[in-house]
Order: structure tokens, then sequence, then C-alpha cells
């Protein structure tokens, strides 16, 4: 089996390495929340024995943006199949991972998962998380990741601060500049 070959600077490597179930990350444009998220989703599906994985943006053409051509380069040896239209990955394993649009709510239920990432969660309406993901990562205690680039005080903020205080959660706040490949 092919190796992977996370390379990730040490800002994305500390919150890569956190144990919590759950992540929250402030972090600003172009700190490369998006590369940590593409490399967590395809190693969360890869150890996952019966549940896929999401990536939600925005609106769909957002998720799509962003991550589709990231995940494929990265994941490229552990790909089966690459599903253009509806942007699913299906990997060696069998899992899926599905890049999705938090503007239609009702197209995220019903399923289970191993593992979510909401990028810029400040901008998803939070019944999103509260009342469609969540319970989705129950039965298999999965995971999420939240990233975001701060906007004020708002549902990701609370997010945020609640997470610093909780055991299952972990909190972290970055520069752009924390990013040593921004000159």
């Amino acid at each position: 089996m092919p190796e992977l070959n996370v390379d990730l600077h040490p800002a994305q490597l500390e919150i890569f390495n956190s144990t919590a179930r759950f992540k929250a990350v402030a972090a600003g444009r172009r700190f490369g929340k998006s590369r940590l998220a593409a490399w967590i989703l395809l190693i969360k599906a890869l150890q996952s024995d019966e549940k896929d994985v999401f990536y939600i943006g925005p609106t769909f053409q957002q998720a799509k943006d962003i991550m589709w051509l990231m995940l494929k380069e990265l994941g490229e040896p552990f790909i089966a199949a690459a599903h253009e239209n509806t942007a699913v990955l299906t990997l060696t394993n069998g899992r899926r991972i599905y890049l999705k649009g938090s503007d239609r709510p009702d197209t995220l239920r019903g399923v289970g998962l191993a593992y979510v990432v909401l990028d810029e969660y400040a901008s998803m309406k939070p019944v999103v998380w509260e009342q469609i993901i969540r319970p989705t990562l129950a039965d298999v205690r999965g995971g999420a990741l939240f990233i975001g680039t701060p906007a004020g005080k708002n549902h990701f903020y609370d997010l945020y601060t609640d997470a610093l205080d909780d055991d299952d959660w972990e909190a972290w706040q970055f520069n752009s500049t924390d990013n040593p490949f921004i000159p």
C-alpha cells in the first residue's frame, strides 16, 4: 500500500496531532486551514471501518472550489474513483469523502459519519452543526474540525470560546503570518 507523506507546517501539525474529538481553528487567510483539512479528511476516511467523512462549505460550489482539486492531488494513490458532478471521492478502502454545502441543510441529513470538516462555520446556520451534523457522529463518536477566518462575535466565536473549556474540544487561534511559507 502506498504511504501518505503528510506535509504540514508546525502550526498545522499542532492541530493535526491533537487527540481532541472536536477542534476549532480561527486563523487568518492563507494560514493553510484547507490543506490541513484535506489531510485530516483523507486520514480519517482511510482509518474508518464503516463510516464516511464530509467536508462542508457554505455552498456546494465553494466546497468544490476550495477542496476538490487539493483532495484529488493529495489522495491520488488512495483514490479508487472520483465522481466529478457530485464531488465524491471513493477511496481504495471503500470509504467516501463527500463535499457538501450547508446552504441546503436537508441534504446533510440521514447519514452516519466518522468525521466532518465545517469550513467557514461563521457563514453557516448554527442548526447545521447543532441539529444535523452532531447527531451523525454520535454512534461512532466521530469527530469534527471547525475552521474559519475570524469575523466578529458570532456563533463561530461562541463555539471557539466554549471549546476552550470543554475536555472533548481544543481550540486554536493563528495569524496568516504563522504560516512560514507566507513572505
